[in-house]
């Protein structure tokens, strides 16, 4: 069992330390001057303990200080750079969509400002074909063409030659005729001629002119309503 006894006191000169106690000046009934007061003696007489802190909690306040002007400046222009982000958003998709139709108007440009349309050069070539002359066959490519036509009369074949000639679809220049041949048939000649040539290349309003005077009024519609898109994408 433990001993109670302690033998380094025992015939010894020695005395027990005993620790003393302080007095607790705070939890007294001191005045607050001299509560302070004690407080500013420890903090004086230990500033290894306090200064550190101290300065950390100086810059720590004073930082806080400093920022609240821009804190309240980043506050206030926070719905502007809302707004701002936005309207930048809304720019870069109008600029792709921008880019997508370009791409898209380029794409079927070709189809309105082709050579001639098949429309236009049958609608011309018929008010080519006087009272009696015949069309055998014809091919149109996308900048020339060849047909074959008869009559029992070589003046309708010159008629039409000459209506084809002054033609507003038809490159005057290159019409030329291939081969003139006939044949009989039960004591009738037959006149057959093959003519070969190039359309003209039109201007978009000499085409929107053509479109008129032919009654293509689908065609010009859909003609104005692409050149309207075109223009607005410049």
């Amino acid at each position: 069992m433990p001993l109670n006894y302690n033998f380094a006191f025992k015939n010894s000169n020695l005395k027990r330390w005993v620790r003393p106690r302080r007095k607790n000046i705070l939890a007294s009934k001191r005045s607050n001057k001299e509560k302070i007061q004690y407080l500013y003696q420890i903090y004086k007489s230990n500033p290894e303990l306090f200064y550190p802190s101290g300065f950390i909690l100086i810059l720590i306040f004073s930082t806080q200080l400093i920022t609240i002007y821009p804190k309240n400046i980043i506050r206030r222009l926070e719905s502007k750079h809302i707004e701002y982000e936005l309207i930048s958003q809304k720019i870069a998709n109008s600029q792709s969509n921008l880019k997508s139709m370009k791409r898209y108007s380029d794409s079927i440009k070709d189809f309105y400002r082709q050579s001639l349309s098949p429309y236009l050069f049958a609608f011309y070539l018929q008010k080519s074909l006087p009272s009696g002359v015949q069309l055998n066959e014809y091919f149109v490519g996308k900048n020339d063409f060849a047909l074959q036509a008869s009559a029992y009369q070589i003046k309708s074949l010159n008629e039409m030659v000459t209506l084809l000639i002054n033609s507003p679809v038809i490159n005057a220049e290159n019409l030329s005729i291939s081969n003139i041949s006939q044949e009989d048939l039960n004591g009738k000649i037959k006149f057959i001629i093959d003519i070969k040539g190039k359309m003209l290349k039109l201007t978009q309003e000499k085409r929107e002119s053509l479109y008129e005077d032919s009654s293509a009024y689908g065609l010009l519609k859909k003609l104005s309503r692409f050149k309207a898109f075109s223009e607005s994408l410049r």
